[in-house]
């Protein structure tokens, strides 16, 4: 037997159909926020950096991570500040000295000549500036590739795009990395040939010339340089770890941004009316669907963004959102681990500890690592001058181990050898930052010229007094600055000269 449907159900159906639909399209509330799993770095998420670290061999896994380190650098202050912080660490003074002669075959006057030519071209390296741009980049890449382009009156050394370039080769006489060039890179829009110098323009033509030369050429050149951050064959940054700790601290602070908004939200909700009377049947609504959707859009329209609007016919229980039920410290926690897994003293970065324990060990350990690439530095800047200066008199750079932080501490100490007659003088001055011609040219400057010896005549004192003058110790002190102790001494001594 077939259920009839009367035509009043038909009509109710139809009512309740419209209403439902009206509900769905009222927008109500949204909190989605976006999650950890997805954050990302450019283009690039936390799976891609596990994945290209797990093919850390493979030269385009090697391009990407460089690319994340770069972008880092620039969205992530605690990346740009561990980066500078190494890349800027040592002040990069230095002296100029010779080797390879005995003094005994010394021509004195040939030798001052030269070493003022050695010195005139070390300064025009301008190294304190050109090697901390390269120090920065070998930090941020994980390697540096430049050739040093050098004219009469300047000295600069052009960063090489690494996806250009190869680690190829240690020399085997000086130690130094040897890298390749690719030279199928080259193009006439985005690389082109007259950027580069003119060793680069020959091997190209060379092999426009010829089918049988090969793209990847090795750039064999006392101008090449190469600086390297690690000792791995893998080129990559040397922090490629703490990338995933990066985006945790961001993750943890976009959570903290959403739990503040959460807790000053509100959220309005208006009933629908709806029969109760005797005669009331279900979904029996006292006003229509356009009618609730007019009133609905209306309040809307006029909320500010922390306040939501709900329709509903049923009642609903009120909704509270606690700012409180996630521990905002998260944040700072992930920072302090992220500084302890780069090997950092916090402290040095305006932590809010008042514990200085073991940041002067710290520091120390740092000057210890930076001190490697230093060193690499202090070579090939020794290797270019044997290949372009005098082959008689010779004269080297020696990169001093001093930074902001043990700077006055190396001073003093080469003060107190010079005590003793140490020829450490050229050190003391360099401490100060001064380039090697300066010392020279200040001290016959103040001394020869100005003789500022002589007319600056410093006060008297204890330490400058009058050597026949017996009146020895220092002022006598007014009764006001005496200490009772120091009364009574005073008054026994007035009373013994009677």
């Amino acid at each position: 037997m077939t259920e009839t449907i009367s035509q009043q159900q038909i009509d109710e159906q139809q009512i309740k159909n419209q209403m439902l639909q009206v509900f769905k399209n009222i927008a109500l509330i949204n909190l989605n926020t976006e999650t950890a799993s997805n954050r990302v770095i450019g283009n690039y998420t936390k799976e891609d950096i596990k994945k290209y670290l797990n093919g850390i061999s493979n030269a385009e896994n090697q391009k990407k991570l460089r690319n994340i380190s770069r972008q880092l650098y620039y969205t992530s202050s605690q990346y740009r500040r561990l980066i500078n912080y190494y890349a800027t660490l040592f002040n990069l003074d230095y002296v100029v000295e010779g080797y390879g002669i005995s003094p005994e075959n010394i021509d004195i006057d040939e030798y001052k000549k030269t070493y003022f030519k050695s010195v005139d071209y070390i300064e025009k390296m301008n190294i304190k500036h050109e090697f901390a741009k390269a120090r920065l980049i070998t930090y941020r890449d994980g390697i540096f590739f430049g050739f040093a382009r050098i004219t009469k009156s300047g000295f600069y050394i052009q960063e090489l795009n690494p996806d250009y370039c190869r680690l190829s080769f240690i020399d085997p006489s000086t130690g130094l990395l040897g890298y390749s060039f690719d030279f199928s890179s080259i193009n006439n829009t985005t690389n082109k040939i007259e950027t580069y110098p003119e060793e680069f323009q020959k091997v190209y033509k060379k092999i426009l010339s010829s089918k049988s030369e090969p793209n990847i050429q090795k750039i064999q050149s006392p101008f090449a340089i190469c600086l390297k951050s690690n000792p791995d064959t893998y080129v990559i940054p040397p922090f490629v770890s703490l990338f995933e700790g990066l985006l945790d601290i961001a993750d943890f602070k976009s959570l903290n941004k959403n739990n503040e908004e959460i807790g000053n939200y509100k959220l309005l909700f208006q009933k629908i009316p709806i029969k109760t009377d005797k005669d009331a049947s279900a979904n029996s609504f006292l006003i229509d669907k356009d009618f609730a959707q007019v009133f609905h859009d209306n309040i809307e329209a006029n909320l500010p963004p922390q306040v939501g609007l709900m329709t509903s016919p049923m009642d609903i229980e009120a909704i509270n959102f606690d700012r409180d039920t996630v521990d905002k410290n998260k944040v700072g926690q992930a920072t302090s681990q992220y500084w302890n897994e780069a090997g950092v003293s916090e402290l040095l970065f305006g932590s809010n500890s008042n514990s200085s324990t073991g940041l002067k060990s710290s520091i120390i350990a740092d000057e210890s690592d930076a001190y490697i690439l230093i060193k690499d530095i202090e070579r090939w800047i020794n290797e270019h001058l044997k290949q372009t200066q005098s082959k008689k008199n010779k004269f080297r750079v020696r990169i001093l181990k001093t930074t902001e932080h043990n700077a006055n501490s190396y001073r003093e100490a080469r003060l107190k050898e010079a005590q003793f007659g140490m020829p450490v003088k050229n050190e003391i001055m360099a401490t100060t930052g001064s380039q090697p011609s300066a010392i020279y040219l200040n001290a016959f400057l103040e001394n020869e010229v100005l003789q500022l010896t002589d007319k600056l005549i410093p006060l008297k004192s204890t330490h400058t007094g009058d050597a026949n003058n017996d009146e020895g110790g220092a002022p006598e002190k007014d009764e006001t600055e005496l200490s009772d102790k120091g009364t009574q001494t005073r008054d026994l001594d007035s009373n013994d000269s009677e």
